[in-house]
C-alpha cells in the first residue's frame, strides 16, 4: 500500500468520540462494551491535556492514540502510557500508526519522560513498528491466575 501523504495529527476532542469508536469496531469487528466511548470520556476528563492524538486525512478520522502520564502504579518513573492506538483498517500499513506514535514520543520528549506501553505477546506487527520506533522490551511482566 502506498504511504497516505497528507496525514494531518492532532489532539483529540470529544468531537471525535464516535469517529473512534467507529474504527475500533471496524477493528475488532463489533462493537466493545457499551462502557467503552464512557470510560474514553472519563479518560479526557481526567487527564486533560491528555498524551492523545488523532490522525487525519482529507478531514476525516482514520486514526487515534490514548495516552496517560502515570508511573507510581507500577513503582516506575513518570512516563507516557500508551492505553490504546487504532488505525482504520483502510489505512492500516500507510504511515498512519507511525505518525501517531511519532507524535506521541514527541509529546513525551518535551515534558522529559519515557514512552511505555503493554503488548500483547503474540502481536508481531505492533512489535515490529515498535522496534522501527527504537522501542525496547521494559522490566514489566504480565502474570494470570484463572479460576476454573
Amino acid at each position: 500500500m502506498q504511504p497516505v501523504e497528507a496525514v494531518r495529527i492532532r489532539t483529540i476532542t470529544n468531537t471525535d468520540m464516535a469517529a473512534m469508536v467507529e474504527i475500533d469496531r471496524r477493528i475488532v469487528g463489533k462493537q466493545r462494551a457499551v462502557s467503552w466511548p464512557q470510560k474514553v470520556s472519563s479518560h479526557f476528563r481526567t487527564y486533560y491535556p491528555p498524551l492523545s492524538f488523532v490522525a487525519e486525512v482529507d478531514g476525516k478520522v482514520v486514526g487515534f492514540i490514548i495516552g496517560v502520564i502515570m508511573g507510581a502504579e507500577y513503582a516506575l518513573p513518570l512516563s507516557g502510557w500508551i492505553n490504546i492506538i487504532g488505525v482504520d483498517p483502510d489505512y492500516q500499513g500507510r504511515g498512519v500508526g507511525s505518525a501517531l506514535m511519532e507524535s506521541f514520543i514527541e509529546a513525551c520528549r518535551r515534558r522529559g519522560i519515557k514512552c511505555r506501553l503493554m503488548v500483547r505477546q503474540n502481536d508481531d506487527a505492533l512489535k515490529r513498528m515498535l522496534a522501527r520506533l527504537g522501542f525496547e522490551q521494559g522490566d514489566l511482566v504480565d502474570y494470570v491466575r484463572g479460576f476454573g
